[in-house]
């Protein structure tokens, strides 16, 4: 379904919940309409990993920007939007099921994924794979990415891209590990919380020789997104990661 004269005009993001096309959006609606509140990344960003820039020229503040391809094993990752409100505090209630119903945002999230791709069509027409960073088995009060992830298999109706069969997953993670996430936290306490998240995963399909792009929800420093392409780099044999997230951290 199409906003046209006839029908109601989207609430606008975050009123998702109550808006007309909650159950029946489309991604094009439904990224359109965030697209008016979301934070979009600055006009001069890291190639690598999205962050603000002051010039084109100005080197990246993140550190593993400046690492060798073949050191750091993800070649970028992009960004719907900044982590800023109101994309920060619904994914908040979506990963942490902050409010009642908040599990919902998992659909809209689905739908900003594909609208991306489908906006951005060019950048990513020779992926061979898209799934997400998974997360462990039992987690309260939901395995977010995977939700996400199953959303956007049924967002891309016409099979325009191609994202795992949720059914059939690329990608596990076999056991809970230290979480990283949260202010204050080191470099050497992230990369090691990412490197026991790389420990537990295993892989559920072949991507040997595969361009994979890895979907995750927040990008803050990029240690995960790294130890997890080490793995599928090196384990998998993939032939190359990039990644795609919700939002990326300012720093």
């Amino acid at each position: 379904m199409t906003n046209t004269a006839d029908l109601p005009r989207p609430l606008g993001f975050p009123n998702c919940r109550l808006c007309a096309y909650k159950g029946n959006g489309t991604p094009a609606l439904c990224a359109k309409c965030a697209a008016r509140t979301l934070k979009p990344l600055a006009e001069h960003h890291c190639a690598v990993c999205g962050q603000n820039l002051v010039t084109p020229t100005s080197n990246c503040w993140n550190s593993i920007c400046g690492w060798e391809p073949g050191v750091r094993y993800f070649t970028r990752v992009d960004a719907v939007a900044l982590y800023a409100t109101p994309l920060e505090q619904t994914i908040k209630e979506y990963k942490y099921g902050q409010k009642p119903g908040s599990i919902g945002w998992g659909t809209i999230f689905g739908r900003l994924i594909v609208g991306w791709l489908n906006a951005h069509a060019a950048e990513v027409a020779d992926i061979d794979l898209i799934f997400g960073n998974p997360t462990a088995p039992g987690r309260a009060p939901l395995q977010h990415i995977e939700a996400i992830m199953k959303a956007a298999h049924a967002e891309d109706s016409l099979g325009r891209w191609p994202i795992a069969d949720p059914e059939s997953p690329v990608l596990i993670k076999q056991y809970e590990t230290k979480k990283s996430a949260g202010g204050g936290v080191r470099w050497g306490e992230k990369i090691e919380a990412a490197r026991e998240h790389a420990a537990a995963l295993k892989l559920r399909q072949s991507v040997e020789g595969k361009r994979v792009l890895l979907v995750d929800d927040v990008f803050t420093t990029g240690s995960q997104f790294h130890t997890v392409s080490k793995f599928l780099m090196e384990t998998g044999k993939a032939k190359e990661v990039r990644g795609l997230v919700l939002a990326r951290v300012p720093g």
